[in-house]
């Protein structure tokens, strides 16, 4: 069964569906990646991501990174950068599909914004991140408009 929710300012229903709860989870799972993000919190970092070796990372202009070893080797650069920006996160949409559950949302980073893909599996229970894309958006103006855009056949763009 695939169960998607978008995020809203709506209080949460406490009486909720197994889909519905484990989407809830990817959630908060999500919202705990952004919060160690924001943080500069390593170990919170760390703690989220899969302990499997078998993860990947594309933080924006970057190569795709593979491995645990390398990923988390990012982070500690990214979070311990005291220039680094700071981060917040939006407009999150979740959906799960059995034990994979996977975010998309906008992520804003000093003045540039960014559509994101989180990927999480559950392990022992848990919802782990196994997968982590950050794409920036090409300007505020595109972005601003990107959800109502189409073209004539109510197509949304595309580049290749």
């Amino acid at each position: 069964m695939v169960k998607t929710h978008a995020l809203s300012s709506q209080p949460a229903d406490t009486t909720t569906t197994e889909g519905e709860a484990d989407v809830q989870a990817v959630l908060a799972a999500n919202r705990r990646f952004f919060q160690a993000f924001a943080d500069r919190d390593v170990a919170g970092m760390e703690a989220l991501w899969s302990p499997d070796g078998d993860v990947r990372c594309v933080h924006p202009g970057w190569p795709a990174l593979q491995g645990r070893d390398q990923v988390m080797r990012s982070w500690r650069e990214l979070l311990g950068n005291p220039r680094s920006p700071g981060v917040r996160h939006q407009a999150e949409r979740a959906t799960v599909c059995g034990d994979v559950g996977w975010v998309v949302c906008e992520e804003f980073v000093a003045n540039t914004a960014l559509v994101v893909t989180n990927l999480f599996v559950r392990t022992a229970g848990e919802w782990r991140m196994v997968h982590h894309q950050a794409t920036p958006i090409s300007s505020s103006a595109a972005f601003e408009d990107a959800s109502g855009f189409a073209d004539e056949d109510g197509l949304p763009p595309t580049l290749h």
